[in-house]
């Protein structure tokens, strides 16, 4: 089994045991609106590339202490009871996390060198973000309550596209990388 789409389970409150599934590559759970908590058995399935979760309304929980090295893709929208991200891979490329109450990301993050596409969105829990990886390209902060940019944004030279569109708390913005001209 390579692929898992569970969307449009409306009722379902939990998931099977996936300690079995070794070889799932990508996890869709869109629409799943009972959903509460992802199980622990999640951090077994180490071929998890592609993680895709939009509207799951209910969701509260995702298990901390969970190494998924093959994951690259994160799509979390509309889940808008999640209020911790754990500490999923270093290997992360894209990172969505969209219409959620996440009020931090880990400080881990920092070492996630392949994230290139981070975009946390519409997320007014959101009040500071002090760690993000050097070699992102896309950073989208736009609809947060971030009160300030890091200082240390100016040292990406990397960084394409800065998004901080209706940050209505942002008080100023830092010396940017020339990247961005």
């Amino acid at each position: 089994l390579k692929k898992m789409d569970l969307s449009r389970s409306v009722h379902l409150k939990e998931l099977p045991d996936l300690s079995n599934a070794t070889n799932l590559e990508r996890l869709e759970l869109c629409d799943c609106r009972a959903l509460v908590e992802l199980p622990k058995s999640i951090g077994n399935l180490h071929k998890l590339e592609n993680l895709v979760m939009a509207n799951c309304i209910s969701l509260e929980v995702i298990p901390t202490h969970i190494n998924l090295a093959s994951l690259e893709h994160i799509t979390m929208t509309g889940c808008s009871r999640l209020k911790t991200f754990p500490d999923f891979s270093t290997n992360i490329e894209r990172l969505l996390l969209i219409g959620t109450s996440v009020e931090e990301v880990p400080a881990s993050i920092r070492h996630w060198s392949s994230l290139s596409d981070f975009r946390i969105k519409n997320n007014e829990d959101l009040k500071s973000l002090t760690y993000f990886p050097e070699k992102v390209e896309l950073l989208d902060l736009s609809y947060t309550d971030i009160e300030k940019i890091p200082d240390c944004i100016k040292g990406f030279h990397g960084l394409k596209s800065l998004d901080v569109a209706g940050c209505r708390k942002l008080t100023s913005l830092p010396e940017l990388p020339m990247s961005l001209g």
